[in-house]
């Protein structure tokens, strides 16, 4: 019995601290994009996801956090930099749809399953 209380503390451990223990990769639905995307944070109020994620280009790595709303499927930038997350100064767009297929479409699709 302590071997399933202690499997499922550090299963409720590792979904609720994203960023303090992994770089989870965010799965692709189409090929040819030579970017890598990982999912650094994210947080769930109600049906509203924020996220933290990084996509490792070829010759750059950028750092993107977005609001996605899982019951209409649309999504909003809230910042992007190309140092690091703390150098994020948000500036939210307006309410976007996402395009099957795209980085963000993959993404909104990950971050509402989890």
């Amino acid at each position: 019995m302590k071997i399933y209380t202690v499997i499922a503390f550090f299963a409720v451990l590792s979904f609720a601290d994203i960023a303090a223990t992994a770089e989870l990769p965010i799965p692709r639905s189409v090929p040819g994009d030579k970017g890598k995307y990982f999912l650094l944070e994210m947080q769930k109020n109600g049906d509203v996801v924020t996220a933290l994620h990084k996509r490792v280009g070829v010759d750059s790595v950028g750092y993107t956090k977005t609001e996605t709303n899982c019951a209409t499927m649309q999504m909003r930038e809230l910042g992007y930099s190309e140092e690091s997350p703390a150098a994020i100064k948000e500036n939210p767009t307006k309410w976007f749809d996402l395009v099957p297929g795209s980085s963000k479409s993959d993404l909104a699709n990950f971050v509402c399953k989890q």
